[in-house]
């Protein structure tokens, strides 16, 4: 280890500890190292327009952009209602609604902090109108958001394809089947919890005209995943392409179909999306600086080596990396985890065969859990703002879904066919 890179990481954990946000944190800690190192800051800022510049890196603010506007429009209540049709009328019906709605949700949106804020303002007052306890009514709606990441389309999916060249529409189709398997884990937990507390059953009779019409508000929402995938399954379009028929779509079933989308407010979600699409590329740009200094370093080649000393069997390779990455998720958010771990990892796992697409969808699952785990996970905060819990109260009372989460995340480690079965399907995986 050179002394310009023990500068770096003496460097990063300070900033970091000192409240930096980490996209300045992981660029500015390694200015002494190009300058000591005898490179040019013009080489910095080339490196840096270089991890930018991806045209994989375009479908996230499409994604953003058509996430907002059906967040914006009167989506949300037309899935809950939905959801409510499918499954509130059994005991405890409401948290299997809220499950079932968040998996419909991220197949719209793609994101779990969306989840909980959108469809969290309505399920959690909801529940506890109808008597469940308010710690597992911010559980439920923490631990079914972490679908969103999971059902396509996915932002982390995007940022990992870009940061290793796995095929983008191998990853978002890869999620499908393991968000799907996580919603009905949780939904099997819920029924033993809804069983042994007495949860009430949903009072709501519908009629056939109520059904009919129920299902006709929610069907423009419900074929956003659908379209997605189709196009990208049959070869239409890409994935990058498939981010802007979403936008498409989505405007007009916002502004035609459920008639709640003005100009107005397009104009509004262009500016929330410019802002959130400028962090995410930035910390894209900072990520290349900080993953080119370890790669100088040769870090991930130490790495590689050091777990290859340890064991080459990929059962307990996978089980390290697993444990890893659990752990970096209590502490660091999903998209910079991705970017600096995912180019250290990919080159591991395959010189062990395994297929990187199957690791791709295990690591952003992994990180994705690590949204739902103290001290850093951001969804249990988001929920914190819409009820009275403490994070310490939410956690507790998601301990078992969290249980849940990790024994889907262990199945699909070593089932690869969970996440293998749709891409190889559509052809995009041997």
């Amino acid at each position: 280890m050179s002394i310009a890179f023990l500068i770096v990481l003496i460097l990063f954990v300070f900033f970091v500890v000192s409240g930096m946000p980490l996209v300045f944190a992981m660029g500015l800690c390694t200015i002494p190292y190009w300058i000591m190192s005898g490179f040019s800051l013009g080489y910095v800022a080339d490196n840096m327009f270089i991890g930018m510049d991806s045209f994989i890196l375009l479908a996230i603010p499409l994604f953003i952009f058509a996430g907002d506007v059906m967040n914006k429009s009167t989506i949300t209540n037309n899935i809950m209602d939905f959801s409510n049709l499918i499954v509130g009328r059994f005991r405890g019906g409401l948290a299997y609604v809220n499950v079932l709605a968040s998996m419909f949700f991220g197949g719209c949106t793609g994101s779990a902090i969306s989840d909980v804020a959108g469809l969290g303002t309505i399920e959690i007052p909801m529940m506890l109108k109808s008597g469940y306890e308010e710690d597992f009514s911010a559980a439920v709606t923490v631990s079914s958001s972490i679908q969103g990441p999971l059902i396509p389309p996915s932002i982390p999916m995007v940022i990992y394809a870009s940061a290793v060249g796995t095929s983008t529409g191998a990853l978002l189709l890869g999620g499908l089947i393991p968000g799907i398997l996580l919603g009905v884990s949780n939904m099997i937990l819920i029924y033993f919890i809804a069983k042994k507390r007495k949860y009430p059953k949903g009072a709501e009779i519908y009629n056939f005209k109520e059904t009919i019409k129920i299902i006709k508000r929610a069907l423009p929402a419900l074929l956003t995943p659908i379209v997605l995938m189709g196009g990208i399954v049959s070869g239409i379009f890409t994935p990058t392409e498939a981010a802007a028929i979403a936008v498409a779509y989505a405007i007009i079933v916002g502004s035609i179909v459920y008639r709640s989308l003005s100009i107005n407010g397009i104009y509004r979600i262009c500016g929330d999306v410019a802002k959130k699409t400028a962090a995410i590329i930035i910390l894209c740009g900072s990520a290349t600086l900080f993953g080119k200094v370890l790669a100088l370093e040769r870090v991930p080649q130490t790495i590689v080596f050091g777990i290859k000393s340890i064991t080459s069997s990929p059962i307990l390779t996978l089980l390290m990396l697993n444990i890893i990455l659990l752990l970096w998720g209590m502490v660091m958010d999903a998209l910079p985890a991705l970017l600096i771990l995912a180019p250290i990892f990919s080159p591991l796992v395959e010189s062990l065969g395994i297929d990187p697409v199957h690791f791709g969808v295990v690591m952003v699952f992994n990180l994705m859990i690590g949204l739902m785990t103290p001290p850093y996970g951001l969804c249990l905060f988001t929920a914190t703002q819409i009820c009275n819990c403490s994070v310490e109260e939410i956690s507790k009372a998601a301990l078992p879904f969290l249980i849940v989460n990790i024994a889907v995340l262990f199945l699909m480690t070593y089932v690869p066919e969970i996440v293998l079965f749709v891409p190889r399907l559509a052809g995009l995986v041997k």
